[in-house]
């Protein structure tokens, strides 16, 4: 049994858009990624992805309009959802999506 201590993770996250898999429940992945500046716009046709912000602000795009999120907001970009992330300045955050997702989403890969 080991105990799971985001601070730490969080330190250990230096690379922006590199999720780091901290844990998994049945098929779904628990990951810690930092983010900075603007992702590519995509689409998950086949899976929901939840976005939780550990440290720092970030916004979610998608085509209906933007959403900040502060440290402990979370946001569900539902299924078949075109979303970006991006942020000013680092932030990081704890996805909670399934292990099959691509993280490009399916038009960028």
């Amino acid at each position: 049994m080991k105990k799971i201590k985001l601070k730490d993770i969080i330190k250990e996250v230096k690379e922006p858009w590199q999720p780091k898999d901290i844990g998994y429940i049945n098929n779904t992945a628990l990951r810690v990624a930092k983010i900075k500046g603007e992702y590519n716009w995509h689409t998950h046709r086949n899976e929901d992805e939840f976005f939780l912000v550990l440290k720092g602000k970030i916004n979610i795009d998608t085509e209906e309009g933007s959403i900040e999120l502060k440290e402990n907001e979370g946001f569900l970009v539902k299924i078949g959802t075109r979303h970006r992330s991006r942020a000013k300045k680092p932030a990081w955050i704890l996805l909670i999506e399934p292990t099959k997702t691509k993280t490009l989403g399916e038009d960028n890969q």
